[in-house]
């Protein structure tokens, strides 16, 4: 079976700038290093963010020649998590999380120089949000939840993961049966958000789509499905898509939930 892009082009960076691992080689040129130091730090980094009420949206993770690590992490706090758990966002002391994944970093990489940033992408500075339409209200999201993850998908580029994780969570959070016809509503509100975000994003998105493979509805057999929005070209080499998959686990057994977001 033929390859559609060129292995050699997509490890060099040419597919999207957003990289997450990068090390930095001949003058200002970043190539992608994906050697055993960084799939450590990308499978610490993800589980960490696992245990704690904060969503991941992307890392990115640069190593100089002279073997400095810069490590920027971006994430987006859940508030209606915390109103669940009688447990406020201001109480949390971000210091007391940075100093526990400085803690685990260094475990892992001890003898490595490290310089790790957090940024929170509500607190960032930008244009208001649209108010959210009517066909948006679901019980799925509360409203302050939901208008959180808009900020963040439609301001900041590299939301292919964070667009995947927001979706396989929601799935495997639908573990009664009872959820089975619920799954038919997620879908449609899938639609409507690929559509919301192509129309009100700032960062320039051509085009989005998602796959979801399983057994949808509790079929008795896996199928795929399919929302797409916008341009999407999977064969040109030009093009800046982020990718990203994340496996769901529910009741009808595992899904699978792919984004692809084109950049232009």
């Amino acid at each position: 079976m033929a390859q559609k892009i060129h292995p050699i082009n997509f490890r060099s960076g040419h597919n999207f700038e957003n990289l997450s691992c990068l090390q930095q080689a001949y003058g200002d040129k970043y190539k992608p290093y994906v050697l055993r130091e960084h799939l450590m730090v990308t499978n610490y980094v993800k589980g960490f963010f696992k245990n704690f009420d904060l969503r991941l949206h992307s890392f990115k993770y640069n190593k100089t020649i002279q073997g400095v690590a810069h490590l920027t992490i971006k994430y987006v706090p859940t508030p209606s998590r915390f109103e669940k758990d009688s447990f406020s966002v201001k109480s949390l002391q971000f210091s007391t999380v940075e100093k526990a994944f400085l803690y685990g970093l260094s475990e892992i990489l001890p003898k490595q120089s490290l310089r790790v940033s957090f940024l929170n992408l509500l607190k960032s500075k930008g244009k208001k949000e649209n108010s959210l339409p009517s066909n948006l209200n679901t019980y799925l999201f509360s409203t302050s939840e939901l208008s959180g993850y808009l900020k963040a998908l439609l301001s900041t580029k590299g939301g292919a993961f964070f667009l995947a994780n927001i979706l396989s969570t929601k799935l495997c959070k639908m573990r009664s049966r009872a959820d089975r016809k619920s799954q038919n509503r997620f879908l449609v509100f899938i639609k409507l958000l690929l559509s919301y975000i192509l129309k009100h994003n700032l960062v320039g998105i051509k085009g989005l789509r998602v796959s979801i493979k399983g057994r949808i509805n509790g079929a008795p057999r896996s199928k795929s499905w399919v929302a797409s929005e916008g341009k999407m070209s999977l064969q040109c080499m030009d093009a800046k898509i982020d990718y990203s998959y994340l496996p769901s686990q529910t009741v009808y057994g595992t899904f699978g939930v792919k984004v692809w977001i084109n950049y232009g």
